[in-house]
């Protein structure tokens, strides 16, 4: 049998070169089982097992006789051993040092990395299941809820959920959550669920076969040029094919959901492998060198690592007896939710280590969206937990300063390169002690909190990190019960570092922590809309009360801009910033907007989304007739494709599209639609002009395209089939629209395309009101009742039957854990004395404000809920109006 060799570097070797200085070991036959324990482990790991300097193992080797190969392998093989002993028999009298527990393999992760489901994204920091078990069996023996503050991929929570305890994590990083997430829901899955799985999986790799069929997802493409610029990170065929990926994953989120996200696995674990960029330490550019490498094609590597997942699920799908549940993004939230009773923390904080986490996977974050500008990345950094120099900004003040961590820092500040590393350190201590003071109002008495930490060194100057955030613990009032050295390394400068398990107890009783009660500024406001119900007196009670542009375009279940404008002067102070994540056609944010606060809104109905961005901008008339001509020509220049005829002849929910229209009327909407694919909205004028022709499109007036209908809800139509001029109406439309002017107040807001159920944009925070009303249970289908629009807005006979399925109104259905990403996010995204406001339908079937209210507490403490009957409200001439028998208020905060 051949040997198997392994390299071990000694820095203090008298060699000259890197390989003078290295000593290679060989392992035989009978050493195989040695080499493969200690083949993925680093030379500083190495040395640490064979526990001395070169000269001294050469010494050593002599004395007892014996080739240095054979001594280094009998001292390999003593510590491996050592360490696989049972705990009991470690524990031995007069150690400093209690190594023995804990395997450097397992403390590392360099073992984890090609586990069951581990090796589906390559991602080395961290630890693995072997050494939370450890952890739990020593310290923790009947713990039963578990806290992970830095989750990482979900180490700690998964092997909670294993040993059915109850799990809870943070994590700020977003490729990192999806990671955490997409795996507890494959191992939630029953036996006929996972098989079902299995086949899909199969046959998404047919699927992607076919991968030029679908377009280039232009709406990723420009978030790449918004955030990345000129960089040019793929070569452009391998771009081409990450954008129509994009595309493809889409559609199957539609049908499969789980599906989609195992696949996005799948593609996020290969977007720097086949990238122009290496992850080494940072992410980086390639070498010349390095791009004249083989890389695997993408698809082919997507096809491997689906083969993994299948595998994995097939064989390795241990079930979790508990779901872990995401309880904050960010660990410094956890300060500001209702206890949660931890009994123990188990956990490994980012190391001051220089590391930029978020710079290390933008590529992946790019391809989860959650990348749209520039700025996003400062974002996240500004947001995060200061471990590297980069993540040092002016706004990040330290507000805890310990005596020993002064000390450093002030060392630092004479002798470093850097002017940022004395800050870093500075913010970093005082950001993971104001984590962990909020950490500590969640624990039960005599709780154990569990922290692998290591140590750092910078311009000579060694920064002991156990030793100072031990001091900030124990200031809190944390008593350290334990300190165990893990492993040992090296600096780039020789100096030797340690990674450590710190272990403290909470030192003193702690009183079951509420909430404290805030004296809020809306009150007084919210107790006078109560009593007084001012949407339902005059004017405000009209039809029509409001700025003219609230009737853009009809809309089926639209909120009334009176309860909008009330609520928006109730709940946001002067200047402040309001979030509506179920934004409809804008009506809360275009009130916000008029009143001079800065509004955003989520909206995932293309038709929605471009009237409520229509709504919150300021077009020109000068630039909508622009638009309006552009179309025009358009028109004047393509003619109708056969598809585009037989597709209208064959959709349509209250008669066929086609009956709707008179033959050239249908045309000229044919070539508007499709001008309206091929040059999408951008400009504030784009948008008014397509939300103006969406309310044309059906009616009961002579604007109207069609033949006799409804404005609201396109009821098959009636009447003679006459041709009314498309672009005429249009201009007409736009011009009527355009008549009020905006006042001098208006503060333009932004309207995002959005699932309120996904990760929110980093430029939607520090929020004074979330103010939003969700699709009431079991009430208006939007997606039915606005069918013509959605259809003009992109939407096919596909579209209908796939796109619902994300919906929130189709998702509460089922349950009402749709909510929970959306609560969780409001909770971290409003300031500390922000609040939540529901405007909620109440039905025979469903009290909605009820099951919110239960579902919020995690986040909220409710404040009051209030209903108001729907006796006074309109029916507009719409037959079935639902089963809403009340509108409620759920104020959260």
């Amino acid at each position: 049998m051949n040997q198997k060799y392994k390299s071990v570097y000694f820095p203090e070797h008298p060699g000259e070169t890197s390989q003078e200085k290295s000593l290679t070991l060989a392992f035989g036959k009978k050493t195989e089982d040695l080499y493969e324990h200690i083949k993925g482990l680093s030379s500083a790991e190495l040395r640490q097992l064979l526990d001395d300097d070169y000269q001294t193992l050469v010494a050593k080797a002599k004395a007892d006789d014996l080739p240095l190969n054979t001594y280094c392998l009998r001292q390999l093989r003593q510590s491996v051993n050592f360490i696989h002993e049972p705990a009991f028999q470690l524990r031995l009298p007069g150690m400093k040092e209690k190594t023995g527990l804990f395997d450097p393999v397992t403390v590392t992760f360099k073992n984890g990395r090609k586990e069951p489901f581990a090796r589906w994204y390559p991602y080395l920091e961290g630890y693995s299941t072997q050494f939370v078990e450890a952890i739990l069996e020593k310290y923790a023996p009947n713990a039963q809820n578990i806290l992970d503050p830095f989750a990482g991929t979900g180490t700690t929570a998964f092997t909670a959920s294993q040993l059915n305890k109850t799990a809870y994590f943070c994590e700020i990083n977003p490729v990192l959550q999806f990671l955490t997430l997409t795996k507890i829901k494959v191992r939630r899955l029953n036996s006929s669920q996972r098989t079902a799985l299995v086949q899909a999986l199969g046959e998404a790799k047919e699927s992607i076969m076919e991968l030029d069929k679908f377009p280039r997802d232009h709406v990723l493409q420009q978030t790449y040029e918004a955030t990345f610029e000129s960089s040019i990170f793929f070569n452009a065929p391998v771009y081409d094919q990450v954008l129509r990926l994009r595309s493809w994953i889409d559609e199957v989120t539609f049908e499969n959901l789980i599906l989609a996200d195992l696949i996005t696995v799948a593609v996020l674990s290969l977007l720097v492998p086949v990238s122009r960029m290496k992850r080494s330490g940072d992410l980086r550019y390639k070498t010349a060198k390095e791009l004249e490498r083989q890389t695997l094609p993408l698809i082919e590597g997507i096809c491997q690592n689906i083969n993994h997942i299948i595998h994995d699920i097939q064989n390795e799908c241990n079930g979790l007896k508990t779901e872990p549940l995401l309880i904050c993004e960010n660990a410094h939230a956890l300060k500001h939710i209702s206890s949660v009773d931890i009994d123990t923390v188990i956990t490994s904080p980012p190391y001051v280590n220089g590391t930029n986490y978020f710079r290390n996977t933008k590529i992946e974050l790019w391809f989860l969206r959650c990348l749209r500008e520039k700025k996003d990345l400062t974002r996240f950094r500004a947001s995060s937990l200061t471990a590297g120099i980069n993540d040092v900004t002016v706004s990040k003040t330290p507000t805890l300063s310990h005596p020993d961590v002064q000390k450093i820092v002030s060392k630092l500040e004479k002798h470093t390169y850097d002017s940022r590393i004395p800050r870093m350190i500075a913010s970093y201590f005082s950001e993971i002690t104001s984590i962990f003071k909020g950490i500590l109002s969640h624990l039960t008495p005599e709780a154990t909190v569990a922290i692998d930490i290591g140590d750092s060194c910078y311009a000579g100057i060694h920064v002991p990190v156990d030793r100072l955030l031990s001091a900030c613990l124990q200031d809190l009032g944390f008593t350290q019960a334990d300190q165990v050295t893990l492993r040992k390394r090296r600096s780039r400068g020789g100096t030797l570092l340690e990674q450590s398990l710190l272990v403290f107890r909470q030192g003193s009783k702690q009183k079951k922590r509420t909430l404290k009660k805030q004296n809020v500024h809306w009150h007084t406001g919210w107790q006078a809309f109560k009593r007084n119900l001012p949407h339902q007196t005059t004017p405000f009670a009209k039809r029509n009360w409001g700025h003219s542009r609230h009737s853009l375009c009809s809309y089926p279940g639209k909120l009334k801009p009176a309860i909008a404008h009330y609520l928006v002067q109730t709940f946001v102070p002067e200047g402040g910033k309001t979030l509506d994540p179920f934004a409809g056609v804008g009506t809360i944010p275009f009130e916000a907007s008029l009143d001079g606060k800065h509004a955003y809104g989520f909206e995932i109905s293309p038709a929605a989304f471009a009237i409520a961005n229509a709504k919150v901008q300021q077009p020109t008339t000068q630039g909508c007739t622009t638009v309006i001509d552009k179309v025009n020509d358009f028109i004047n220049c393509h003619s109708v494709s056969e598809a585009e005829f037989a597709e209208v002849n064959d959709l349509g929910f209250n008669g066929k599209i086609a009956e709707y229209y008179e033959q050239q009327t249908l045309r000229e909407i044919l070539s508007a639609r499709r001008y309206f694919q091929m040059y999408p909205a951008e400009a504030h004028e784009d948008w008014f002009v397509l939300a103006s022709l969406l309310h044309i499109l059906h009616g009961n007036r002579p604007y109207a395209l069609s033949r006799r209908s409804h404005p609201l809800i396109p009821y098959k139509p009636t009447g003679p089939y006459e041709y009314r001029p498309l672009i005429n109406q249009l201009r007409a439309k736009v011009q009527r629209s355009l008549v009020e002017d905006l006042p001098l107040s208006f503060k333009p807001g932004k309207i995002f395309f959005q699932d309120a159920t996904d990760w929110w944009p980093r430029e939607v925070d520090q929020l004074d009101a979330i103010i939003t009303s969700p699709p009431f249970f079991d009430s208006t289908r939007f997606y039915t009742a606005n069918w013509l629009r959605l259809w003009f807005s992109g939407w096919s006979a596909k579209d209908f039957k796939t796109c619902p399925t994300v919906f929130v109104d189709e998702k509460q259905k089922t349950s009402f854990d749709a909510y929970v990403p959306i609560l969780r996010q409001a909770r971290e995204r409003l300031k500390s004395n922000g609040v939540v406001v529901l405007h909620l339908g109440k039905s025979v079937k469903c009290d909605m404000a009820g099951n919110l209210q239960k579902l919020g507490k995690r986040w909220f403490r409710s404040v009051d809920i209030f209903n108001e009957s729907v006796a006074h409200c309109e029916t507009h001439g719409i037959r079935d109006k639902g089963t809403v028998t009340a509108h409620q208020y759920l104020v959260l905060y």
